[in-house]
């Protein structure tokens, strides 16, 4: 995490001072709807998961940009013995709306990764308990989503607030799922 830290603030130190750049922060929610969080049955909707990122844009036509960024986030809720993380290059494009309003739409890919710890952890099996291997070792899986978003400018545009909806899965319905990103953005021109 310190080197992803690292390389996002040395990004906005050494940008050439006439190029826009974007920091963001925010919240990344994966598996909306599908990762029951209660023994009621009930599923997740939100989660902090902190999300940081970079990124900039590319007119490509009066109302067209190329918003490319590198981001990353860190899972709060973590089974002992294990971390996770997820490592974001998104490659979205930028529809303008309105002044203040722009129309989101791109291919993310995602590096998930669990560094694990080794040993086990018990969970509750809905009858008892039952105890589970912790990876002992860093596993990562790669994947692509389709996203749709939108932003909305705010303070001259000097900031924004973005909603990014990530589907995985796009082509098989009954294996869809869906993440999401929330974030305020800041801007320099």
């Amino acid at each position: 995490m310190k080197k992803v830290f690292l390389i996002i603030l040395s990004l906005t130190i050494f940008i050439p001072q006439s190029w826009c750049y974007m920091v963001s922060t925010g919240t990344y929610v994966p598996y909306l709807n599908k990762a029951q969080v209660s023994t009621s049955g009930s599923t997740q909707k939100y989660d902090l998961n902190p999300y940081i990122g970079i990124g900039t844009n590319f007119p490509m036509t009066s109302s067209q940009y190329f918003l490319p960024e590198f981001a990353y986030s860190y899972f709060m809720d973590n089974a002992s013995g294990s971390r996770r993380e997820m490592v974001f290059l998104h490659y979205n494009f930028g529809y303008v709306l309105s002044p203040d309003a722009l129309l989101r739409y791109g291919l993310s890919t995602h590096w998930y990764r669990i560094i694990g710890k080794g040993g086990t952890t018990t969970l509750d099996n809905g009858t008892g308990t039952t105890s589970f291997a912790n990876p002992d070792k860093t596993v990562t899986t790669y994947f692509t989503t389709l996203n749709l978003g939108a932003e909305y400018f705010i303070n001259s545009k000097q900031n924004s607030i973005r909603f990014d909806l990530n589907m995985m899965s796009f082509k098989d319905f009954d294996k869809r799922v869906y993440n999401y990103l929330l974030t305020y953005n800041f801007f320099h021109y």
